[in-house]
């Protein structure tokens, strides 16, 4: 067997170990994370999930908003949208008419 036949070798059994290395990558990020920031990401996503329903745009696509001071307060994702309706996006006056909007439509 020669020297490349041998590296060939080694990177398949690596791929036999870790067959979906982006699986991997995101389990072995959460076992060094603490369990408030895997709630927090938790807490993000769904923010992040009715943002994209109500306005087509993520939270990261929007004016930054305190959302780690709105999970700490314990704030539901909803309120804390509207939260930050209030606190960081008050100069957004077609955001803030199009999320209170769907609110009160029941939609969210």
């Amino acid at each position: 067997m020669s020297w490349s036949d041998n590296v060939k070798a080694m990177i398949d059994e690596d791929f036999k170990t870790f067959d979906d290395y982006f699986h991997f990558n995101k389990r072995e990020k959460e076992n060094f994370m603490s369990a408030e920031e895997v709630e927090f990401n938790k807490f993000k996503k769904d923010v992040d999930r009715l943002l994209v329903s109500m306005v087509g745009l993520s939270s990261d696509d929007l004016p930054d908003a305190t959302w780690y001071d709105y999970f700490d307060s314990e704030l539901s994702p909803i309120d804390a949208i509207l939260c930050a309706v209030d606190d960081a996006w008050y100069d957004e006056q077609d955001l803030q008419d199009l999320i209170i909007a769907q609110v009160e439509r029941g939609k969210i």
